[in-house]
Parts: C-alpha cells; structure tokens; sequence
C-alpha cells in the first residue's frame, strides 16, 4: 500500500499519465482495480488484513450469484457427479449447474466441436515447435513466459475475442453469468508443462495444494490433448465454501516461500482435504473450477508433457466486485 502512495504523490508519474493516458489506465486496473488476490493490500498487519479481508467478503456476499455458489452451505446429503459428456453440444443445464454449485468443480467431456478442438491442438503444437526452433518473437507481446529446468513450463497468453459461434465462447459466457451475473471476456493462456527429469519438485502455485483467492473466483481449464502421460487435474471437493473456518486459514497463515495460498501443515490437510478427487481426463475435456477451493495439479509420476488451455476472467476487477448491484439484476432470470 505504501508504494502506491509514493507512486501516486510522485509528480514524475503524474507528467507519465498526461503523456499516456492509456497506459495509466491499465498500470490503475493492474495495480489498484484487480480483484483481490492473496497480497492483503501488501500489509504485513493482521489487524489490517482482517479489515481488508472483512471489507472484500462483505461486498462478495452482496453479489447474489457469488452468495448462491459459494456463501450458501446448506445440507447436501445427496452425492452429485462431476463429469458429464456434452457430446459436442454448449448448453449446461440446472443439474451440470448444481454440480459446479455443490462440488466447485464440473467436468465437461467432449465439449467442443472438431473443429475447435483440432485448432486448438494445432496452437499447442506449434507453440511447441516454436519453443524448440527458439522461434519465439512473434510471442513477446503475448505475455511470454518461459520457465527453464527439469520442468520446463512455459506460456503465452491471448485477449482477443473469441469466435461468436465457438461453443467455447458459449459455454464460457453461460458460466460466467451464473456465477458472476453477467458473461465476462476471458484471456486465453496457452500453458504447457514439459517434465525431463524426475522427481516433479514442489512449485507453489501448480502442483501443490493451493487456492487462488480467498473470495469468489472461477477458471475454466482445457485439455486438448487430455492428461495422457499423468500430472492430472486434482480439486478438494466442497472446499469453495466461505465460511469461518476457510477465511481464518487465509487470515492466520504466516508468509512462506510456498504462497499465502497454500496448504502446509497436517492440520490444514485433515480440515481442507477431506474429499479429494484427481480428474485425469481424455482429450477434448473442459473443466470449470471455483478456484478459490484448494485445487492443484498432481505431480509427474513419469516423464511428459502436459497442455492446458486455461480461461481466465480478470475484466471481473476491484470496482466489479463493489458494484454488486449491477450484476444481481439477472438474477432472478438465471436462477
């Protein structure tokens, strides 16, 4: 927080905005307008932080979708499955919606058609065919990353819009209306894990136990190529509910190399993985996740690769979050 000040009474900065205004609309989106994560406005307070936490939950709860999927607990006695075949088709109905609701995650198979899922492929190959040529400039402005080592990972990342009739785009904009109230554009990162050598070491963020966020969040994942050679997609079931227990883990954890987000102790394990289940799933297979639930992928048991198409929703910001109102005017028609 105090770095932002000092950005913001910095007159060089305020010469920077008059020469670019577009620029400082999107440093405000990044730095001040993103939806909260797990920095707790960078304060090393918990006084602070649980001010900061309360505040963020308050207007989550407001939002009537967000109090639907993830603030209302009820009884759930009744076990609902979590995969389901599309058959090529992009309607999700009451029960694949109820799924996702009970579980935070819903497992959609054959959910594109041929064509989409062989253009995906084709991205995914040459992505990593350009990776091996180190043929990588038409990339830098694609929010290039590439992580060298016994795990190579690397990605890129894509805003433009996707095709209106792509049941990619149908499905994306169904669930993110009934989860945020309105369809949100996603960015589009092409992920790609490749494992040389064993043992598949610890990297927070992947392939640990690990939440996202503490309030409301979603992701949709898909696997063009299906998690053949292991490292499968694993999820805590039910562990996107916000209560007071899940809340005082966020609050009462102590920074670490291993993230704010990420299950450590014992006791953590017995309260939050009660109820996990791995997903390794077949080609063609599109996962909608609650992200702020413990989730992770498993690690490498063999040497391979691993592709993941991941849908993100950051147009979903700060002043998203606070004008609740705007998005609980479909919620009678979505429910």
């Amino acid at each position: 927080m105090i770095h932002i000040l000092k950005d913001v009474v910095n007159p060089i900065n305020w010469i920077k905005i008059v020469k670019n205004p577009s620029r400082f609309i999107k440093v405000f989106n990044d730095r001040i307008n993103y939806y909260p994560g797990l920095q707790f406005g960078y304060t090393k307070s918990k006084i602070i932080k649980k001010l900061y936490m309360s505040l963020n939950v308050f207007f989550a709860k407001k939002n009537k979708h967000f109090k639907e999927f993830f603030f209302n607990t009820g009884n759930n006695k009744t076990e609902i499955n979590t995969n389901f075949n599309l058959n090529g088709m992009h309607d999700i109905n009451e029960i694949q919606f109820q799924s996702l609701k009970q579980n935070g995650i819903l497992v959609l198979e054959n959910a594109l058609t041929e064509h989409e899922h062989n253009k995906i492929t084709e991205n995914f190959n040459k992505f990593k065919d350009d990776l091996s040529n180190n043929k990588i400039d038409e990339y830098k402005h694609m929010n290039l990353k590439i992580i060298k080592g016994p795990n190579l990972r690397s990605s890129y990342t894509i805003n433009s819009d996707l095709d209106t009739e792509s049941n990619l785009k149908k499905i994306s904009d169904q669930i993110t209306k009934k989860i945020y109230g309105q369809a949100i554009k996603p960015s589009l990162t092409y992920g790609h894990n490749k494992l040389t050598n064993l043992p598949d070491t610890p990297v927070p963020g992947d392939n640990t136990w690990h939440a996202d966020r503490y309030i409301p969040n979603l992701k949709l994942l898909y696997f063009p190529l299906g998690t053949p050679e292991g490292s499968p997609f694993r999820y805590s079931l039910g562990t996107h509910k916000i209560n007071k227990e899940y809340l005082n883990f966020f609050l009462n954890k102590t920074e670490s190399g291993n993230g704010t987000g990420t299950i450590e102790t014992d006791a953590d394990k017995k309260k939050f993985l009660k109820n996990t289940q791995e997903f390794n799933v077949q080609p063609n297979t599109l996962i909608a996740v609650l992200s702020n639930g413990f989730h992770g992928r498993t690690p490498f048991k063999t040497k391979g690769e691993r592709c993941v198409l991941y849908l993100m929703y950051s147009q979903f910001r700060l002043s998203s979050l606070i004008s609740y109102w705007k998005y609980n005017r479909s919620y009678k028609l979505n429910s």
